[in-house]
């Protein structure tokens, strides 16, 4: 055998393992969860996405909660919905909202609310899940039953609007992604008027409307064209042509404005509580935390508590680690006054007394020192630097702690009741 032969065969070997290694990627399984009502279970759209995508080569599992005329204030208190959310680790859960409350979030309808508590729910279940919200798409003559009360749901532009406001509304505040099938039907109709999206009650969709929906959840999903896709769902081969097309571009063209370039990303922030024995930090990620507090304490914890022996400013910083290889640092300042703290430090020069209503005098300041008053849980009021002799502040009622310290770094702690 020649080299060359030799060369050749290593060659067309490496070239089949890289297909096979691209195949393998591709076709990892990926999980989607849908919860609607019948616009998502008409003509089975989760089914249809799925073959859509097997024959495109991507391996998905499908599952769906979708009882007709169901809102996402219905599945918020739905055990179903939550027995279907808790099922699995989901890779993406897709949220429809009902047709007209859809329409109604940017007119200040109670969705959001609604929408929050699912996609919390969906998070406690998997932090690594994505919510993608399906925005539906305007009745085919507006909707006479909303009409009255909002105006801008008398026509289907007006109500296509708003659903492309409100969707993009509720993708943003969740940190999801917009699967903006209702902007591809908008299309289709401009472009395509002979393509019938709506069955005769002029809201519902037929094959084609259902298989736009599935197109646009591909490219939604995987941020790939489903140009060319084999399946197509027994329509004719150029209405399906057309489908796949307007799908792909209206969400590939447009991934900032449909949420899609926002990282599946994780946040370290967290929140406290002051007691007698310290701060306590919560976070309730599931993957790894490692804290640093400037008084010298560290903690794995995800809700450690450190405490204090000395009055002072400290750091925490929080680095957290998300099960889905993210990690974000955030350092937060707190400033600490240790419980028991005598009226008076080694010198009593300062008097801090309350003399009227919201009003504290402090006298005995040579000029220059520097007032801090905190609540009781060492959180700062204001602070004041002092005049001579005497320095009248307004301040809000009720017991607080306080600090004066002057340029030496000399110190005296008190308590004062403000009237």
């Amino acid at each position: 055998m020649s080299v060359g032969n030799t060369r050749q065969r290593r060659c067309l070997w490496l070239c089949v393992l890289v297909l096979l290694t691209s195949h393998q990627l591709r076709a990892q399984l990926t999980s989607v969860l849908f919860i609607g009502n019948s616009y998502t279970n008409a003509n089975d759209l989760p089914g249809t996405f799925q073959q859509l995508a097997m024959s495109l080569g991507d391996t998905v599992n499908v599952a769906i909660s979708a009882p007709g005329g169901f809102t996402l204030a219905t599945h918020a208190a739905y055990g179903p919905t939550q027995d279907a959310i808790d099922a699995q680790p989901w890779d993406l859960v897709v949220l429809q909202e009902q047709g007209q409350y859809g329409a109604l979030i940017a007119e200040g309808a109670v969705s959001t609310w609604s929408a929050y508590s699912l996609c919390n729910a969906i998070e406690s279940n998997h932090e690594c899940t994505m919510p993608v919200f399906f925005m539906t798409w305007g009745w085919e003559n507006g909707a006479p039953v909303s009409c009255l009360s909002f105006p801008s749901m008398c026509t289907y532009e007006g109500m296509q609007q708003n659903l492309r406001e409100g969707y993009i509304q509720l993708a943003t505040d969740n940190d999801a992604y917009t699967a903006p099938v209702g902007m591809a039907w908008k299309q289709v109709r401009d472009d395509h008027p002979a393509i019938d999206l709506y069955q005769a009650d002029g809201n519902h969709p037929t094959a084609e409307g259902s298989y736009l929906a599935a197109c646009v959840f591909y490219s939604t999903v995987f941020k790939q064209s489903c140009v060319g896709a084999p399946f197509i769902a027994a329509l004719p081969q150029a209405t399906a042509a057309i489908l796949q097309d307007i799908a792909s571009s209206t969400v590939l063209d447009s991934l900032d404005i449909w949420n899609l370039n926002v990282a599946s990303g994780t946040d370290a922030s967290f929140t406290t509580n002051t007691d007698t024995d310290g701060i306590t930090c919560y976070h309730p990620g599931q993957g790894a935390h490692d804290w640093i507090c400037s008084n010298g304490e560290t903690s794995t914890s995800n809700n450690p508590t450190f405490t204090f022996d000395s009055t002072g400013t400290y750091l925490i910083a929080h680095i957290y680690s998300d099960p889905c290889g993210n990690t974000d640092t955030i350092t937060e300042a707190f400033d600490i006054i240790v419980a028991g703290i005598a009226d008076a430090g080694p010198w009593g020069a300062y008097q801090v007394n309350s003399v009227g209503p919201s009003l504290v005098e402090v006298t005995g300041a040579k000029g220059n020192e520097v007032l801090t008053i905190f609540d009781l849980h060492g959180r700062t009021i204001l602070t004041r630097r002092l005049e001579v002799d005497r320095t009248s502040i307004q301040c809000p009622r009720g017991l607080h702690l306080f600090r004066i310290e002057d340029a030496d770094g000399i110190f005296q702690n008190g308590k004062v009741l403000v009237e």
